[in-house]
């Protein structure tokens, strides 16, 4: 008679859905994309309420306004990781959101100060923005470029084009109607809205990854082209909407800034695309892509918010971050790469 286990080895290794079928919860865990930082950030703001609890005279982290503080800043890079999650898992990159986050908004508070109803300015930022998307994926897509270049140069193209535009203005000032403001910046009870929103933008973004045919393209074109193609799924489109897609939520964080600040500059913000990037590699998305997920997203801008404020409560320099961003993206790609070795 034959056996099990001869039966198993003839029908060959278990695939990656039977070994995931198989494994037990803990492991089903670490095999989410967003299983390892959501280890890392339970185990991170445990240890800071151990240490509020503590230390509660050095170590303010329970206090409210800390609190209201983690979340209001949480969305500041967490907005812009969003789009870049996207294109990450489309399989390509983009540098340029900085520079985005910058001119787009920078755009509609000039339009508006001349007089432009204030819609029709906040539809120039989107139009700029989904233009730069557009240009960055027919570059990379039409002649074969890697993301990385096209995007690089246009950091410094769309950089630089502001002051040309409006006379080498380096700031204007945007006041924006209070119904705006309290709508953007206010507060929902004890939640600041910047964090309302970034949770409702996460939540579009979640329904277009994973309940929307385009969204399930992504994820095909970004974890194997040639076959995505060979099933009938139009490659160029898809990436093209992604490109467009990152540009627009770098549009919307810049807007929140600009509202928040009353101000729009054009001084670059340093390292900002490079953060966004960490944020997703700490949330377990792959940066060869068609892995990832939302709420890895939002778990990876929560631990490096988290850490930041470690980072200031403790009284540490602040290059302690950029340390930390560092190792994380190391070893969140190793993670990765163990993971889809194994899985």
């Amino acid at each position: 008679m034959t056996s099990e286990n001869d039966l198993a080895l003839a029908a060959g290794p278990p695939s990656a859905a039977d070994r995931y079928r198989r494994a037990s919860r803990w492991a089903r865990v670490r095999m989410h994309p967003a299983g390892p930082v959501g280890i890392m950030f339970s185990g991170l703001l445990l240890g800071c309420i151990v240490m509020a609890l503590l230390f509660p005279s050095d170590f303010v982290f329970l206090a409210s306004a800390n609190l209201k503080l983690i979340l209001r800043t949480v969305p500041n890079y967490g907005m812009i990781a969003l789009g870049v999650g996207i294109l990450l898992v489309a399989g390509e990159y983009d540098l340029s959101v900085g520079a985005v986050y910058v001119v787009t908004p920078f755009a509609m508070a000039t339009a508006y100060t001349q007089g432009w109803p204030l819609p029709l300015a906040i539809a120039l930022a989107f139009a700029i923005a989904a233009g730069i998307g557009l240009l960055n994926g027919l570059i990379t897509l039409g002649f074969g470029i890697p993301s990385f270049i096209t995007t690089l140069g246009m950091l410094f193209i769309v950089r630089t084009s502001a002051p040309f535009i409006v006379g080498y203005a380096r700031s204007v000032n945007f006041t924006s109607p209070p119904w705006l403001k309290d709508t953007l910046t206010g507060s929902l009870g004890p939640v600041p809205m910047p964090f309302v929103w970034f949770l409702v933008l996460a939540l579009v973004a979640y329904a277009f990854l994973n309940r929307h045919r385009t969204g399930n393209h992504v994820f095909a074109v970004g974890g194997d082209p040639k076959a995505a193609r060979f099933a009938g799924i139009n490659v160029f489109r898809t990436k093209l909407v992604a490109f467009m897609l990152c540009s627009v939520f770098a549009t919307i964080a810049g807007i929140f800034s600009v509202v928040r600040l009353n101000t729009a500059m054009t001084n670059p913000q340093l390292f900002i695309e490079l953060f966004a990037i960490a944020i997703c590699v700490i949330g377990g998305l792959s940066l060869s892509g068609g892995r990832g997920s939302v709420a890895g997203i939002v778990l990876g801008a929560c631990v490096l918010q988290l850490v930041q404020d470690v980072i200031i409560l403790s009284r540490l320099p602040g290059f302690y971050l950029d340390m930390f961003v560092g190792i994380m993206i190391v070893l969140g790609v190793v993670i990765n790469q163990v993971v889809r070795r194994k899985f």
